[in-house]
This record gives structure tokens, C-alpha cells and sequence, in this order.
């Protein structure tokens, strides 16, 4: 089969990508582990890493998901593809064939191409895909991103504790710098929300959302976490990306769950 891409995970894809020469490649690198130079030269090869520094085994096929939805989001593969998935771990190899027409992915992209920057969005995802993925010391955490319309968010939040954010300079405090994301992922997990404005800048965290909708959504048995990310959205036009310490992101967008991704 004549495949548009073909994907690589694995301790070593550079040396699986020589079986797939002259075809377009993305290759997924463990933390840490760096390819060499004649990956990194090649114009067909695109690199990427992933937060796991050591890759689970394949069983559950969820970091194949995982994987797939992140880079149809980040516009890396397209949505009427084929795509070949190749997943390689101390020896033992898997060849996955996807067609993107008959998965129906969505993309999060259009969602939010009214609200957001499509690098912006990317990024949001990936900080809330490390927030499952690492937690903290760990242990599960959950946390809540609140992002754009900041002046009427303001309206509604309650900030209890100084703005620990207010240390940190401008540059250290954007999503867009995934170099960032150790420090905004910590700031992040704390109780309350972390507020983000729509050029990607962290504005503040611990912020509690004063108005909730809960005789609303009281039938949805959705906790505080939800409740407040699900309420700003309707109160205001930010989007939220809610983390649930049981693994789950859910994006709201005037006032409903637009998407959901389970089971990190």
C-alpha cells in the first residue's frame, strides 16, 4: 500500500528510517536520545520527542492514539491520509496501517480556529498531554487552563494568593516555548486555575472562578475542576482545558464539552 506518511516510534527510528528511504518520515525519539546528523539533514525527515524517556509496551495501543491525535492537531498529518505507524521496542516491531478519511479524527484546530492561533492550541495540548503524562513527583495531578479573552475573565475570577507568575519574565511564562513547560506544568497543577492569554503568555495561576453554573450541569456529576472550566466558557469567550487527575482532558468552549481524550 502507497502510505502519505509514515510514522516511527521507537529507542532507535533513525535506524528503522533507512528500510523507508525516499518516503516522508516523522520519527518519534524517546526524551533525551537525539538522532544523528544524517537524520537531522534529511529534508523528508521530520523529528519529534516524546515526554516518555523510556516507551510503555504496546498492549493497550494507547500511545499509538495518543500519538496520532497529536499530530493530526499539529497539522503534521492531514485528515484524508494514509499513514503507516511503526512502533519498535527492544526488538519486538508493529506495523500499524491507518486511513485518517475512515478514523474521523476531529480536529481541535478547526474547534478553535474562531478563538485561538493553531500554534497556540497545538501547544496547549501538549502541555496538557504532560500534565497526564508526568504529573507530579508520580502521582496523578489535574489542572486548569483558561485561555484568551483575559479582560473579561478577570471579571469572574477570584485570585487568593499572590500571583506567583509575577517572578518569572515574559519569556519564561510562554506556552509556545515547549522549553517552559517543566516550570508552567508545576504552576499549572496547583489548586485553582491557570490563566492564559491568547498570544500564549501565562497571566496568572491559583485563580478561583467565582460564578458557577451548577444547578445547570448538576445532572453531569461534574466536579469543581469541570464545573469552573466549563462555567468561564460560558460566562466569557476563553476557551478551558480541564485535566482530570484520572487522566482525562476535556476542552470546553461556550459552555459545552466540545472534546474529550481518554485514557492517557
Amino acid at each position: 500500500m502507497d502510505y502519505h506518511r509514515i510514522v516511527i516510534m521507537g529507542d532507535n527510528p533513525g535506524e528503522l528510517a533507512k528500510e523507508y528511504g525516499g518516503k516522508r518520515l516523522v520519527l518519534i525519539y524517546p526524551r533525551g536520545k537525539n538522532p544523528k546528523s544524517d537524520v537531522l539533514l534529511n529534508k523528508n525527515i521530520m523529528v519529534l520527542h516524546s515526554e516518555y524517556s523510556d516507551f510503555p509496551d504496546i498492549e493497550s495501543l494507547k500511545i499509538i492514539r495518543d500519538w496520532i491525535f497529536y499530530l493530526l492537531n499539529a497539522s503534521i498529518i492531514g485528515q484524508d491520509e494514509r499513514i503507516l505507524f511503526v512502533f519498535s521496542k527492544k526488538g519486538e516491531r508493529y506495523e500499524i496501517s491507518m486511513d485518517m478519511r475512515e478514523l474521523k479524527y476531529p480536529s481541535i484546530l478547526e474547534m478553535l480556529n474562531d478563538r485561538l492561533p493553531g500554534e497556540l492550541v497545538e501547544k496547549l495540548l501538549r502541555l496538557a498531554m504532560s500534565i497526564v503524562l508526568k504529573g507530579r513527583e508520580g502521582y496523578p495531578m489535574g489542572a486548569l487552563l483558561v485561555v484568551g479573552d483575559v479582560h473579561n475573565v478577570e471579571r469572574y475570577i477570584i485570585q487568593k494568593i499572590g500571583n506567583p507568575l509575577k517572578s518569572l519574565s515574559l519569556q519564561l511564562r510562554s506556552v509556545l516555548n515547549e522549553e517552559n513547560f517543566e516550570t508552567l506544568r508545576e504552576f499549572a497543577m496547583m489548586d485553582g486555575a491557570m490563566i492564559i492569554d491568547s498570544r500564549g503568555y501565562a497571566v496568572t495561576c491559583g485563580a478561583y472562578i467565582k460564578s458557577l453554573f451548577v444547578d445547570e450541569w448538576s445532572s453531569e456529576n461534574l466536579g469543581g475542576r469541570h464545573l469552573a472550566g466549563q462555567s468561564i466558557t460560558k460566562l466569557t469567550r476563553a476557551v478551558s482545558f480541564v485535566v482530570s487527575s484520572e487522566g482525562e482532558i476535556r476542552i470546553y468552549k461556550d459552555g459545552r464539552k466540545i472534546y474529550e481524550l481518554e485514557g492517557f
